[in-house]
């Protein structure tokens, strides 16, 4: 790495840890307003308070990280434009554009990160904390807990799982029904159990009955069992807990699971579910749209003072929320297809950004 490229940087990097924790520490202030009563009133230990804040950071840090890279390159950039720095550096020889490449780069790897961060524990973060509010809040009420009247399909092992009662922390099943088909649909083994349980990283049917078919369709002499290992079984509790969340607690990955375990929705809720899947896709990006948008804002605007360029940078970036709220409901609504309506405000500011670097002198 070149020393300017090391200057440059070190100058983003700085404002921007300011701007991610002032913001970190806003939200977790907020939140702790909006929750500071459930806290009381359920007896909540200060560590599991600690935990709940751990647990929450990367759920919504992934929304704050595009706002302070914008805030940190227009800071940046109007400290290099007020002290006379990037004329000095250019007279050196070094182009404009060749300057802004640090900071494409750190936008292309707050993109990576984010989306890392998506498509791992954010979401799982996300429901952690949501079932820890709802915990807090019905302390001594286990149904808000318990899903009924689960249907699961595992379409690689041709497998349909029904369940009465799945308990979501405990993984407990209560009135459980797994029917496994052959090729050509029809049944082929039928399980059938009052109770099941997640041990040792397998399901114990208790009560268990085991009703075979013949290639007719015809039942076979059953089989039953006080106690049973269900070593047949690859489903793990995660595919049955994904089933009862809500999309925005899923990555892209397990949005398509949900659409393949799903297949019976309506037309208007796979339109809903694709449009979720296709904004998992198209959010990190956010990150290297905004940095290719400030760059142009902060150098026309760093000698007339940062406050004006913050201003057009702000009304630029909730512009662009606007546009993704917008497109989202037409793409909810079957308007737009399901991709267009995710990536439409992307493409649209990604070009606004590139003409306005385009034009740069």
């Amino acid at each position: 790495m070149k020393l300017i490229d090391r200057y440059l940087f070190t100058g983003l990097m700085v404002p921007l840890f300011y701007c991610l924790s002032a913001f970190i520490m806003i939200f977790i202030i907020f939140d702790l307003f909006s929750h500071l009563s459930d806290f009381i009133e359920a007896g909540t230990p200060f560590l599991q308070i600690f935990r709940y804040y751990l647990y929450l950071i990367p759920s919504f840090i992934i929304y704050v990280v595009p706002i302070s890279l914008l805030l940190a390159v227009l800071y940046s950039l109007s400290q290099l434009t007020r002290n006379n720095e990037i004329t000095a550096i250019r007279a050196c020889g070094v182009s404009l554009y060749r300057l802004m490449v640090p900071y494409i780069i750190v936008g292309f790897f707050a993109s990576g990160a984010v989306w890392v961060m998506n498509e791992s524990f954010a979401p799982r973060s996300a429901y952690w904390t949501e079932q820890f509010i709802r915990g807090e809040q019905h302390r001594d009420d286990d149904s808000a807990f318990i899903a009924r009247n689960l249907a699961y399909r595992n379409p690689r092992e041709n497998r349909n799982w029904f369940i009465g009662e799945f308990d979501t922390r405990t993984y407990d099943m209560r009135h459980i029904e797994v029917t496994e088909l052959r090729e050509d649909g029809t049944d082929k083994i039928k399980y059938t159990a009052p109770k099941g349980q997640w041990l040792d990283g397998r399901w114990w049917f208790t009560g268990v009955q085991i009703q075979k078919f013949d290639p007719q369709g015809n039942p076979l002499l059953p089989e039953t069992s006080p106690h049973r290992t269900m070593t047949e079984f690859s489903e793990t509790p995660r595919e049955f807990v994904n089933v009862t969340k809500d999309p925005e607690f899923l990555s892209s990955r397990e949005l398509l699971e949900f659409l393949d375990v799903h297949q019976d929705m309506s037309p208007d809720a796979v339109a809903r579910i694709r449009v979720d899947l296709h904004y998992r896709l198209a959010m990190p990006w956010t990150c290297l749209i905004v940095t290719l948008l400030g760059l142009p804002i902060g150098s026309h605007t760093g000698r007339r003072g940062a406050l004006l360029g913050v201003a057009l940078a702000l009304t630029l970036f909730f512009s662009y929320y606007v546009f993704i709220n917008f497109g989202l409901a037409l793409g909810k609504n079957q308007t737009l297809p399901p991709w267009l309506a995710a990536w439409f405000p992307n493409i649209l500011f990604l070009g606004i950004g590139l003409v306005e670097l385009y034009r740069l002198r």
